[in-house]
């Protein structure tokens, strides 16, 4: 299939997209095997999105995935009125999980919506 990017990438995000067209989705072994072999530089490259990690939904309008950054944002909501009625301790540990996974799953997310066209509500598309 050919790439539907209406208008040209940079470099880093060319890499990601090569590296999921070639191996696929993260929660495949194909991937997993691939990205072992990849130095370490070029696994957080592709595995890690640092932007998508600290900056959560705001990173992902930005990138013009908005119906994932509205679900990212409504989870960032729930966890809020939750974090008053856990312990702090479970708050924390749902905070770090939620950026981890929006993190990790951002680059094959804005893949398959620049690349492949699909455009879904799921952000951790791909990761689970």
């Amino acid at each position: 299939m050919e790439a539907r990017t209406t208008s040209p990438v940079s470099p880093k995000w060319q890499f990601r997209f090569d590296f999921f067209q070639q191996h696929g989705a993260p929660k495949t072994k194909e991937y997993r095997e691939a990205l072992k072999a990849l130095p370490f530089g070029d696994k957080l490259k592709v595995n890690v999105n640092l932007f998508a990690l600290f900056f959560g939904w705001i990173y992902l309008a930005i990138l013009g995935m908005w119906r994932k950054a509205l679900v990212v944002l409504g989870l960032n909501v729930i966890l809020v009125v939750l974090s008053f009625v856990m312990p702090d301790i479970v708050a924390r540990a749902l905070w770090a999980a939620l950026n981890i996974a929006v993190g990790m799953s951002t680059n094959y997310s804005f893949f398959m919506e620049r690349v492949k066209g699909k455009e879904s509500w799921n952000p951790f598309e791909g990761l689970f």
